[in-house]
């Protein structure tokens, strides 16, 4: 929960028939293969038919066979340069308006460059970003096999759901509903942090096993780590700034929140080019290299 919200918050208190995807001639059928013991790598039974029952290995990235049929995403490089160009072009806005502002008195940052608030360009940027994490998460879900599914789903749709609460700042009404029930201070006063906490280790203790087995994985815990360190930690430490002095408009306290926000987007660029790869390893093409996945 921003400042800006405790303080609005504190004020009005005070006041008051479909087609499938074989039926698409630009869809590209990635092959898939089942292997026997003691026999080499043979297509898989046409969907439908029996086929014996047998135990799924973990997923295991594989090298495709030169002209193999793919799905072609973009170049991992390009798309994460600019990303990350975009988050060190809007960090710099930041931190250059702040030093502008020193000695200055009255002068605030305008709110479009302003970073750790809501409704401006990095909101939108970090929305984007998660909404791009969702959709690689769900690719490499639709590559899985069966019994892993169910978590890559619940991967991306935890990032589609932050990616709205980023627009809404659901989580800050939560938090102000807990901050005002509870009292809670100092490095809880963004009191929204305590159930997201929770929630993540739940999601962390279900998926992380399954996703270190991936390529790209130590990029995708790297980047949420970050992402976490941002959103949590510094969160907290602007929440005990706040409550202590009451200025938003400190010197301070911008560059904490825009230190908070430049490690939250920096997060989801690293976390979205570990996904990249990693779905680069679950039957997907990029950047020139082909893998098929061969666990079902």
């Amino acid at each position: 929960m921003t400042a800006q919200d405790h303080l609005a918050r504190g004020h009005g208190a005070q006041g008051r028939g479909a087609h499938s995807a074989d039926d698409d001639p630009a869809t590209v059928v990635i092959p898939r293969y089942t292997e026997d013991a003691g026999a080499g790598p043979r297509p898989a039974a046409a969907p439908g038919a029996a086929s014996p029952s047998r135990a799924e290995p973990s997923p295991e990235a594989q090298a495709a066979a030169p002209g193999a049929p793919h799905l072609a995403l973009l170049r991992r490089g390009p798309v994460v340069g600019t990303a990350a160009a975009i988050v060190a072009v809007l960090a710099l806005a930041h931190y250059g308006a702040a030093v502008y502002g020193i000695g200055r008195p009255g002068f605030e940052i305008p709110a479009p460059i302003r970073l750790g608030t809501e409704l401006n360009i990095s909101t939108w940027f970090s929305s984007a970003m998660h909404l791009t994490n969702a959709a690689l998460l769900a690719l490499i879900a639709a590559n899985s096999v069966r019994r892993e599914r169910w978590r890559w789903i619940l991967l991306s749709l935890s990032c589609a759901v932050v990616a709205m609460d980023e627009t809404a700042a659901n989580h800050e009404q939560v938090g102000w509903i807990i901050h005002t029930t509870f009292g809670t201070s100092g490095f809880l006063t963004y009191a929204w942090i305590i159930p997201a906490v929770v929630l993540v280790a739940v999601v962390a203790a279900l998926c992380l096993p399954m996703v270190l087995r991936r390529p790209g994985a130590w990029l995708v815990v790297a980047g949420a780590a970050v992402f976490l360190l941002g959103a949590v930690g510094l969160e907290s430490a602007g929440g005990a700034l706040f409550e202590q002095t009451g200025d938003v408009q400190s010197f301070a306290y911008n560059v904490l929140a825009g230190t908070e926000e430049t490690f939250e987007m920096a997060g989801l660029v690293i976390a979205m080019a570990g996904l990249l790869r990693m779905a680069g390893g679950s039957g997907l093409r990029i950047a020139g290299a082909g893998f098929v996945d061969r666990s079902r």
